[in-house]
Parts: C-alpha cells; sequence; structure tokens
C-alpha cells in the first residue's frame, strides 16, 4: 500500500490527532493512517509501512471508511457532507494543493505549511473536535517524514 486517499481537511487532522477518536475502531484505523503518513507525534501509533503518495481528494477517503458516521451503503457521511467538503476545498486552496492529484508526503507536508493561523481557523473552528484537541500552535510540531 504505498498510497493513502486522504480528503483535504485530513491533511490538518491527521497531524493533530493525538490517540482520541469516535470509537476504538476509528481510532486504531487513525493510528495507522497517522503513522504511514509519518506525522505519528509521539511515535506511539506502531510501525506501519510509510505511503510513498498521497491522493488528495474532496469527498470520502480511507480514513472515513471506518467512521461510524460514514454510510458504506450511500458511500457519504450521515451528518453531511456540504460543511466537509468546505473544509477540503479551503484546505487544499490555501495549502496550494489540487483536489484528484497525487502528492508526494513532502509535497503534501510544504503545503500546509502555507496554511496561516486565520486560515486554519476558518477550515476547523466548527468542527468537533476544535480547541478540545486541535490546536494551530500543534500542527507542525514533530512531522518526521523529509
Amino acid at each position: 500500500m504505498d498510497k493513502i486517499t486522504l480528503r483535504g481537511h485530513h491533511l490538518l487532522c491527521t497531524r493533530l490527532f493525538s490517540g482520541n477518536g469516535y470509537n476504538q475502531i476509528f481510532t486504531e484505523h487513525m493510528k495507522e493512517i497517522v503513522a504511514r503518513t509519518g506525522v505519528d507525534k509521539y511515535k506511539k501509533f506502531g510501525a506501519f509501512p510509510r505511503a510513498k503518495e498521497l491522493l488528495l481528494v474532496c469527498g470520502t477517503d480511507d480514513i472515513c471508511r471506518k467512521c461510524p458516521n460514514f454510510s458504506e451503503k450511500e458511500k457519504y457521511c450521515i451528518l453531511g457532507n456540504e460543511d466537509v467538503q468546505k473544509k477540503d476545498r479551503l484546505t487544499l486552496e490555501y495549502a496550494g494543493l489540487l483536489e484528484n492529484r497525487l502528492y508526494t508526503l513532502q509535497e503534501a507536508e510544504a503545503g500546509v505549511r502555507r496554511i496561516s493561523r486565520e486560515q486554519f481557523e476558518e477550515i476547523c473552528s466548527s468542527c468537533r473536535w476544535y480547541g478540545k484537541f486541535c490546536r494551530y500552535e500543534e500542527l507542525f510540531e514533530y512531522v518526521n517524514f523529509i
């Protein structure tokens, strides 16, 4: 598995993930994705083969597959897609990255580093995890894939 499909705003979520999630199945899956993308802050999520590329999308990705809010039948979030897709589009726009394109981990990281505090607030402030587990100050800590 050399490639991970990742929705735009999950570029931010993976960097800020601390081990908390919707349920145990989701959390274990998220740990693997975080480790495979090289942004496991504390090196506590295990050894998984590193992905070589990310396919960035504004829709369902590899993380969504294990989310309890994902409808396998309908292939979308049961809580609604509009707000989430807006987060995806804004993240990619501010990062200078394009939807449905493959990027190396380093290219994706360079894009994330273009996102300002104000842009981060615009993208993330309506999220349930914002403030509790996610802060802009932690966005660039401990990234380890260069």
